[in-house]
């Protein structure tokens, strides 16, 4: 089963887009792994190459082809260091001053973008739920932003249950609601807070009913969103590689074979706009059929659920009191969702 690697997570990022096509990069991802804490206390042992190895290739499979993947920190073997190390020696001079000069542009091109937080946008796929949660957040600082779409991402629809118990996946949803009403009470506009709480309940909802596979993958039932715009402005648009993953496993096989890196993807998109033409000549309402899909499923399985109420005396009056409370609860219930927590305790939205 994957490890969880939550707790090595720092943040995601927009870069100034380069590539094309399936190549396109558009998105830093960012985990540390260190062997001692800001504090000098002791958190993991240096990783063997195997681990490395391994830690890359979990976590590089939660992405798609548009996010790079930087991985930093001392607990990680000297795999990174030797392989540039080996590059270094077989280049010449001048080949080694450009690299390095492409490097500093690089570097100097992502510092105009805010990388203390994950501001970027997480969706559920409900669209009420997800439009009233942006246009909440619309006017809300970029640290306030993230803060909210963290809840999403690392307490809500996680991408794999990794070493979590399902016992502590939906204790996670009942912190990130908890993070939630700490949200409303003490940033999110007053006039949204009533439509934002809704919301984050909807997401919560739909999270506790997800189901982990043998992989511990999960599965939340729901088409995968795509939307235009922003905040308020945010609209609902179909995402035609999901309809044919959910409507036609044997022709998104094929295009699953398709090498982007030939043409740049031109060849998987005639191959995508041939497909959803005849499959939409064949069938008028395949599209009504593929989004109601998601409508049966919420309307069986999600709406009136009861969420997790593990965390439910975790004070969100303040930042001191949120501590304080999830401090008492970490006492109270050692080596409990311990990776959890104390990402939660060194996060740095609760020091600022």
């Amino acid at each position: 089963m994957m490890t969880d690697y939550s707790r090595f997570y720092r943040g995601t990022t927009s870069i100034p887009a380069y590539g094309n096509g399936a190549n396109k990069k558009d998105t830093l991802v960012k985990y540390e792994f260190n062997t001692t804490d800001e504090h000098g206390n002791k958190v993991m042992e240096r990783m063997s190459r195997e681990e490395t190895l391994q830690a890359m290739k979990d976590i590089r499979s939660q992405y798609g082809e548009s996010v790079i993947v930087e991985f930093s920190g001392d607990g990680m073997a000297a795999l990174l260091e030797n392989k540039k190390g080996q590059a270094a020696e077989s280049m010449t001079p001048e080949q080694r001053e450009a690299m390095e000069a492409r490097n500093e542009a690089f570097q100097k091109e992502i510092r105009h973008y805010d990388r203390s937080a994950s501001h970027l946008p997480a969706y559920s796929g409900m669209y009420a739920a997800d439009k009233a949660v942006a246009s909440a957040v619309e006017h809300c600082s970029k640290e306030e932003q993230g803060f909210v779409y963290d809840i999403i991402r690392q307490n809500f629809l996680i991408e794999s249950r990794g070493s979590m118990t399902e016992a502590e996946r939906q204790a996670n949803i009942s912190l990130g609601m908890k993070k939630a009403e700490y949200a409303a009470g003490n940033f999110i506009p007053e006039s949204s807070r009533k439509s934002f709480l809704e919301a984050m309940e909807s997401i919560a909802e739909l999270a506790g009913a997800g189901k982990a596979d043998q992989n511990g993958s999960m599965d939340y039932g729901v088409a995968k969103a795509r939307y235009l715009g922003h905040g308020s402005n945010l609209v609902y648009t179909t995402s035609a590689v999901d309809m044919m993953r959910t409507m036609d496993k044997e022709a998104y096989a094929g295009y699953q074979k398709i090498d982007r890196n030939e043409d740049g993807g031109l060849a998987a998109l005639k191959y995508l706009t041939k497909w959803y033409a005849g499959a939409v000549r064949k069938n008028p309402s395949l599209v009504d059929d593929y989004e109601k899909q998601s409508e049966e499923y919420i309307a069986k399985n999600v709406k009136g659920r009861k969420t997790d109420k593990t965390f439910a005396d975790i004070k969100t009056g303040s930042k001191a009191t949120f501590l304080e409370s999830l401090k008492a609860f970490q006492s109270n219930h050692p080596g409990f969702l311990s990776s959890i927590i104390n990402r939660e305790l060194t996060a740095r939205f609760w020091r600022g």
